[in-house]
């Protein structure tokens, strides 16, 4: 099994996943910070490399859980995984795999934004 697990480790070294991983997760991010300003339901984008959460907030003080599950079953429908998390269960976690690209993420940010428009 160590074996298996460093063949794992030489994949990610070659392939450059872990830079893939900061390269895309900040783009994504910042498409995400984006589409906060189109959205006043989005509190908050947070997060560090590909593992991203969106905070969704009726106010200040008043979190959004409802609206979190929701908008994840609909992206569900759309062929997009996602979950919500946090105490409140309103933070929306974006966890794709580390071959994650640009494309897919203007996938998600797309319908993202028509999922929060709807």
């Amino acid at each position: 099994s160590c074996a298996v697990g460093q063949a794992v480790l030489d994949v990610i070294k070659e392939e450059g996943l872990q830079e893939n991983a900061l390269e895309v997760g900040s783009y994504l991010l910042n498409q995400l910070k984006n589409l906060q300003n189109q959205h006043d339901l989005i509190g908050e984008v947070r997060g560090r490399g590909l593992f991203i959460g969106i905070e969704l907030v009726k106010d200040e003080l008043v979190p959004a859980a409802a609206e979190a599950q929701t908008t994840v079953n609909h992206m569900k429908d759309k062929g997009l995984l996602l979950s919500t998390d946090g105490p409140d269960h309103n933070v929306i976690k974006i966890k794709p795999p580390l071959v994650f690209n640009k494309e897919n993420a203007d996938e998600l940010v797309k319908k993202l934004d028509e999922t929060m428009t709807e």
